[in-house]
């Protein structure tokens, strides 16, 4: 939240007061330097509130069923036979290896099987993460990535309804948080995308926030 709180702010200071604040904390408008500043994407971690696919065998043999269980308020989800198995912030790679590593107690040879488990026409957060629009738009907030993790501004802008008649579709501007802890910034012109200018749609990052501000005329 604390990136959210900021970036809104930072958009807010430059609407009202032009770029002084934001030319202290954002790095360069180019598009290779925004590009290559910003951090390598991690595999996605086990949080309280996401799904999971879990199912175990042993020698072949099912020994747990596939069925979902949402991680709950403590992080943990809870297993057949050997209980409570705290899972925040583990990958489920991670967290494979160590329902393997239980049940191993019971069984030779036990294999996990776990996968994040996500619907969009559900109201639970992507276990890829979100995006948030603000500014001119017709439904501000956040926007989930999907399991492709291909989500780029374009459609972030299509799920929020688009610009309203009052945003500017010349100067929308996407910031993001670079390997250093600098806040990047962009300024996109949806109409050069339009125009067959692709590599200005960009792909969206977890934690990325999309301002579209309103148009001066």
């Amino acid at each position: 939240m604390r990136t959210v709180w900021l970036v809104v702010a930072c958009c807010m200071v430059q609407v009202q007061n032009g770029c002084a604040l934001l030319n202290l904390v954002c790095g360069s408008e180019k598009l290779d330097d925004f590009w290559t500043a910003t951090v390598v994407e991690e595999a996605p971690k086990v949080r309280s509130g996401l799904v999971l696919r879990v199912g175990v065998t042993a020698s072949g043999v099912v020994i747990v069923p596939e069925m979902l269980k949402e991680v709950d308020i403590n992080g943990d989800i809870q297993m057949t036979m050997i209980g409570t198995v705290k899972c925040e912030d583990l990958t489920v790679v991670q967290l494979q290896e160590k329902i393997a590593e239980a049940y191993k107690e019971f069984y030779l040879n036990p294999q996990a099987t776990v996968a994040f488990f996500w619907d969009p026409k559900m109201e639970t957060p992507s276990p890829w993460g979100t995006v948030i629009v603000q500014g001119s738009v017709m439904r501000p907030g956040q926007v989930n990535i999907p399991p492709t993790r291909d989500l780029t501004l374009t459609r972030a802008l299509m799920f929020s309804g688009n610009i309203t008649p009052m945003g500017d579709k010349t100067k929308v501007l996407v910031y993001r948080w670079d390997q250093e802890g600098v806040l990047r910034k962009v300024t996109v012109n949806i109409e050069k995308i339009a125009r067959g200018a692709l590599e200005w749609d960009i792909t969206l990052r977890a934690g990325d926030v999309i301002w579209v501000p309103e148009s001066v005329f």
